[in-house]
């Protein structure tokens, strides 16, 4: 059994004011809660509200951070992450090893001298660094089977599957399929998922614009869940500066495809 949350729920930058306050400013973030550990799914800005669950229950034990990719927006909140920084934490970081660039000596360039006072791996909790393997695209965590796909994204991105045996969470952020064209495996990396966290920064006539920018839309989102006998459509990554009235409207529009359709909100518990 696990709680899952959405803790940073926005695409590419923060917003902050009146006009977001529904829908949330964070950047990309979700956890993951079981009787035995905490599973950190990308450290955008989210993190914070996170940070202040974990400090109000003192929950600093075994930590789990996967990461899907290493764009700014889903890792600007690491160097802030409380845990880091508590000698009573474990936390294991874990990424593609496939990968392009080198994630390790990403993450700790990025919190390093310039750019951070104190560089990651100098802060007081017990810190590892481990590859997902590569002879299998699944894994147990904290009793958790969790499994990954990799999905078409500049610089590389993973799709992640949490299942309990009971229920079934995917999280698609910063994936780029077309609506009338979707990878048939991924399709069925998908069935029947009680829920699709799916990234529906566009709407299709703005895609037009925006092709190989490595972001979907709500219908590509709705297509998937038909296909797949998905449950529940969440929408995600929303646009920068999509105010709530405006997710709103598309949150309207997609139910009319896709019934169990809602649009992500911060500190939403699935």
């Amino acid at each position: 059994m696990y709680n899952f949350y959405i803790r940073g729920t926005r695409g590419t930058s923060t917003m902050c004011g009146q006009k977001y306050l529904k829908y949330g400013g964070h950047t990309t973030c979700f956890s993951v809660h079981t009787a035995l550990g905490t599973i950190v799914i990308d450290a955008g800005s989210g993190i914070v509200n996170l940070d202040k669950d974990l400090h109000t229950q003192h929950d600093h034990r075994s930590i789990t951070m996967l990461f899907t990719h290493f764009h700014l927006d889903h890792i600007v909140g690491l160097p802030s992450f409380t845990p880091l920084y508590d000698k009573n934490a474990t936390i294991s970081m874990m990424a593609d090893s496939a990968r392009p660039d080198n994630w390790k000596q990403t993450l700790t360039t990025f919190m390093s001298k310039p750019y951070w006072p104190v560089k990651l791996g100098e802060t007081q909790a017990k810190l590892e660094f481990k590859d997902l393997p590569t002879d299998t695209s699944s894994m147990e965590i904290y009793g958790l089977k969790v499994s990954w796909f990799k999905v078409p994204h500049p610089q590389q991105s993973l799709s992640f599957k949490i299942d309990d045996g009971t229920t079934k969470t995917i999280i698609a952020t910063d994936v780029e399929y077309p609506s009338s064209k979707i990878n048939p495996e991924f399709i069925r990396f998908c069935e029947n998922a009680d829920h699709l966290i799916f990234d529906s920064q566009y709407t299709e006539e703005e895609y037009q614009c925006y092709k190989g920018w490595g972001h979907s839309t709500w219908e590509a989102g709705a297509n998937i869940c038909k296909a797949a006998s998905v449950k529940q459509l969440v929408l995600f990554h929303h646009l920068p500066d999509r105010t709530d009235d405006e997710i709103d409207e598309i949150v309207s529009k997609a139910r009319q495809e896709f019934r169990n359709t809602v649009a992500a909100r911060p500190n939403m518990m699935l």
